[in-house]
């Protein structure tokens, strides 16, 4: 009976222990295909953050380039300050190109989507959470240069160019009127200053530097 007894303690070990080593084994295959899972899903997440932000540095390096360019004509026509009104200088002026307005739009669907979904713990690396979390904070902070840049253009320098210009027959007699006034060349100031703001944010803010650690911790490894 004793050796029954001691066999069937035996046996139902075994057993519990391949029951066990099942278990175990069942468990780890069923991570490994979560974890396949979640690769595929956070390496689909990365690829559109990446397209995306490629689109958003291209865009970004235009902007850059049109509000050096703007800057350069401000400098160059505040450089005629002050203009009489039967100087020559009036013609000088008017041979700069005009300064274009342009503002930084970027996508961000593909991250707001990120997080707003609760995706972003299937991103392993931690300095791209960082990233992403942050985006929209650094994008706001710069946006809020050009967002005085147009206000200023959309409620002070574009009125008073509308009511004392003459955009129909361009009669040049207006117009040194109006490039001659110490009011129109206080605004043309101001707007390099607001210019000025706005390089300052593309050179001394965190944006650039956002957009380019998005792009390079998003990058597929076999790139």
């Amino acid at each position: 009976m004793e050796n029954k007894t001691v066999k069937y303690f035996k046996y139902a070990i075994g057993e519990i222990v391949l029951v066990v080593i099942g278990i175990l084994i069942a468990l780890s295959i069923n991570n490994w295909n979560d974890n396949r899972k979640n690769g595929i899903s956070e390496r689909k997440l990365l690829d559109n953050i990446h397209r995306d932000f490629v689109q958003n540095k291209i865009q970004f390096d235009t902007v850059k380039a049109i509000n050096y360019r703007n800057l350069a004509t401000l400098n160059s026509r505040i450089a005629l300050f002050p203009i009489e009104r039967d100087s020559a200088k009036i013609a000088a002026f008017q041979s700069y190109p005009s300064v274009q307005g342009i503002s930084y739009n970027p996508y961000s669907s593909s991250i707001k989507s990120v997080i707003n979904s609760n995706s972003l713990e299937l991103i392993q690396d931690e300095e791209l959470r960082k990233y992403l979390v942050s985006w929209e904070d650094v994008l706001l902070d710069y946006q809020e240069e050009e967002i005085a840049f147009f206000k200023f253009n959309n409620e002070q320098l574009g009125p008073h160019w509308l009511e004392n210009s003459d955009l129909v027959s361009r009669d040049q007699e207006i117009i040194k009127d109006l490039l001659s006034s110490r009011k129109t060349q206080n605004m043309i100031m101001s707007r390099r200053d607001l210019i000025r703001g706005i390089i300052k944010a593309i050179e001394e803010e965190p944006i650039g530097n956002h957009i380019n650690e998005i792009i390079r911790l998003t990058q597929p490894k076999d790139q």
